[in-house]
């Protein structure tokens, strides 16, 4: 993360980096040595909020289960299904991996031939499926499952042969950029609490904050005209002066082009 910051931000400390290190004692995470002769070291710390990924990994664990049972997932062979989306009630166990897979298929191959007569079926936004009686297994493990039908008007929905088809929905709902820019500062102020005084040996301690593990666990920074920059600038101005002993704080976010460097403070 560092050597990507640096690549992002060379002259960040005020003079271009000769060499640096990760030292044996923490802190600093890292430790630069500049051209002017000064000595400065870097803490690292992720722009995340962590109740919002404890939840998002909590239904990876789930998913990932599933997905492991149905592996090998066939291609989409049926004449009336497009895509199927599962909806778990549980964790699935190991024990179990074979009966589900075996089971769902089964299942997706009853629905196929029954299409014909079940005219309900066609409707463009699909129907929830939920009579497992036949099928002990999905009973245990799913409350329904969400099937969307071919549709002649949408062509790539009738090529056969598809793979992923047996999976979940995109995760999402409504958001605030909000809860984004309070992370961002209970982040640093973990750190400025952290810390009483700078490492030895130091000139210079500074605070990179990284964005990475966010972009997929957390809800996203952007909206309307509102963008990184603009969250780390709402940051500064929450936090003012209140750095600690850093006498630096820098924002990475590598997941956007140009791999975008802020100065948060000074």
């Amino acid at each position: 993360m560092f050597t990507a910051f640096l690549t992002a931000a060379p002259m960040f400390a005020g003079a271009a980096v000769t060499d640096w290190r990760q030292p044996a004692q923490d802190p600093p995470d890292v430790e630069a040595d500049l051209a002017d002769g000064r000595k400065v070291g870097v803490e690292l710390t992720s722009w995340l909020d962590e109740s919002q990924i404890g939840r998002e990994k909590k239904v990876e664990f789930i998913e990932f289960s599933f997905r492991d049972a149905i592996k090998p997932e066939p291609p989409n062979e049926t004449d009336h299904i497009f895509l199927v989306w599962l909806s778990p009630k549980r964790r699935m166990v190991a024990t179990d991996r074979a009966a589900f897979r075996s089971e769902l298929l089964a299942l997706m191959d009853a629905i196929d031939k029954r299409w014909e007569s079940q005219p309900d079926w066609t409707s463009p936004q699909g129907f929830a499926y939920t009579d497992f009686t036949k099928y002990p297994t999905l009973a245990k493990y799913l409350q329904s499952l969400d099937v969307h039908p071919r549709r002649p008007s949408v062509g790539s929905s009738m090529r056969k042969g598809g793979v992923h088809w047996l999976t979940f929905p995109a995760r999402g709902g409504a958001y605030s950029p909000d809860w984004m820019v309070d992370a961002l500062c209970q982040c640093i102020e973990a750190k400025t609490t952290k810390y009483g005084r700078k490492p030895t040996g130091m000139g210079e301690f500074h605070l990179l904050v990284h964005y990475d593990k966010a972009f997929v666990y957390n809800t996203p920074v952007l909206g309307i005209d509102f963008g990184y920059a603009e969250a780390v600038k709402a940051a500064s101005a929450r936090i003012g002066k209140a750095v600690g002993v850093f006498d630096k704080v820098f924002v990475f976010v590598p997941v956007a082009d140009g791999q975008q460097a802020f100065q948060l403070y000074p």
